[in-house]
């Protein structure tokens, strides 16, 4: 378990590394990443996280499609979440949490209840905002990678817990990057209309 655990934590940091970057590759080392995760969130008893790892597999698909370009025959560049959808979004991430939870109580053998349903249900948006490109997509990592690290601990996955300790403080760097990048592109199609004008 522990050589299956490190090579995923090294997936993640490769992941971690192209997501900053914007890097479509990213994806590939997602999904590679959240087969292994299935397994280790499986084996100890994360069964919520365990199903968001192969949900994770598929939105990997998903993502490579649409920031490559296949999907729209263009790629999508990083843009702000429309204010509007905050509400939608956040009522969308509680309903899946209670939703999990009320899952896991039924299936009765969860070991972390709470954390293993929220931090599911900020991944599930997280990643959903990160496929659009909306750099707000940070601030899920900023609230559920904590999160992630105690949950890790207290199951005894410590190489996975470290994993989620470093995530903690490159999401910040990536919160700013990834919004100066948003906000220059705003720019740039603000100079593009008037020029057109």
């Amino acid at each position: 378990m522990e050589a299956i655990e490190l090579i995923g934590a090294l997936l993640g940091i490769a992941y971690l590394v192209l997501q900053y970057k914007a890097n479509a590759w990213m994806w590939v080392f997602s999904l590679l990443m959240s087969l292994l995760y299935t397994y280790i969130n499986f084996t100890h008893h994360l069964y919520a996280n365990a199903v968001l790892q192969v949900v994770f597999s598929a939105m990997a698909v998903v993502g490579l499609l649409e920031w490559v370009g296949l999907r729209q025959q263009k790629n999508r560049p990083i843009t702000s979440l429309p204010r509007s959808m905050v509400p939608t979004l956040i009522g969308i991430t509680l309903a899946m949490t209670l939703a999990a939870i009320g899952i896991l109580q039924w299936v009765g053998e969860s070991d972390n209840l709470l954390f293993d349903s929220l931090t599911t249900s900020i991944n599930l948006t997280g990643t959903w905002m990160l496929i659009r490109k909306y750099y707000q997509e940070w601030i899920c990592w900023l609230i559920v990678d904590p999160m992630m690290c105690v949950m890790y601990a207290l199951s005894g996955l410590w190489t996975s817990a470290a994993l989620y300790a470093i995530f903690s403080v490159v999401v910040i760097f990536g919160y700013l990057r990834w919004k100066r990048e948003a906000l220059t592109a705003l720019q740039d199609e603000q100079h593009t209309t008037t020029d057109i004008q």
